[in-house]
């Protein structure tokens, strides 16, 4: 068997997948219906946020106290009209190319694939799963961890030296994500980025904070696989 040379942590939202919506809409019902409250989406900063970030504002926006109780409440309420929202949402979607990079990156023993990402856990499998992707990645790091995406670089940084012990370097851990911040957590944890401009943020945005690769979007996927001469691809993905 190959060892493990490379780990791709992936972001979800504007990165993997287009929620049409749903995630938002899950957020905002979640607010109106558990604790009787309008908001519109310019009072939450959500975009790249953690899902436990976004928990802290909401609660203490609502006047609820930030306990583990409080908490549990308002994921399990969210939870359920998430998975709602995205069997309603009928503009959701794979983002572009990324079916065909999944795969054939799952194809590759020397290649392993993560999540590294805001979402709570149980958010990211209900988002992934239902594309059909969940099963591509064998390990993550969520938002429930904590707030700081920083936080959650660092922990990728340890969990994947704890999985395949010291000898993959820095550089050849990649984060891919569509906001400044997955570029800014991948920094500091000395980890290489690609940004994709497939989220809320535009390539000029994202490029001021200086990504190591920088795309409109993944719908070439042999541009993407470009980046990654020394990993020895399928043939098909020539």
């Amino acid at each position: 068997m190959k060892k493990t040379k490379y780990i791709f942590l992936w972001d979800i939202d504007g990165t993997l997948i287009q929620s049409g919506g749903a995630g938002v809409k899950a957020i905002f019902r979640t607010i109106k219906e558990l604790y009787k409250l309008e908001l519109t989406p310019d009072e939450i900063d959500y975009r790249g946020r953690t899902d436990l970030m976004i928990a802290k504002q909401i609660l203490s926006r609502c006047a609820v106290p930030f306990t583990s109780k409080n908490l549990s409440l308002y994921r399990n309420y969210y939870f359920r009209v998430l998975r709602e929202e995205m069997l309603q949402s009928p503009n959701g979607n794979l983002c572009p190319g990324i079916l065909d990079i999944v795969k054939t990156l799952d194809q590759i023993p020397t290649v392993k694939m993560g999540l590294l990402t805001g979402n709570f856990k149980k958010a990211a499998q209900i988002k992934l799963s239902h594309f059909g992707l969940w099963t591509y990645f064998s390990f993550g790091i969520f938002g429930d961890l904590h707030e700081s995406r920083d936080y959650l670089a660092q922990t990728a940084s340890e969990l994947v030296k704890g999985m395949m012990g010291p000898g993959i370097e820095p550089k050849n851990i990649w984060v891919i994500g569509d906001t400044p911040h997955d570029v800014l957590c991948a920094k500091s944890a000395g980890f290489s980025s690609v940004a994709v401009s497939t989220g809320g943020f535009s390539q000029e945005q994202l490029g001021k904070v200086y990504p190591d690769h920088l795309f409109a979007s993944f719908s070439r996927p042999s541009d993407f696989f470009s980046l990654f001469p020394f990993i020895d691809l399928p043939d098909k993905s020539r």
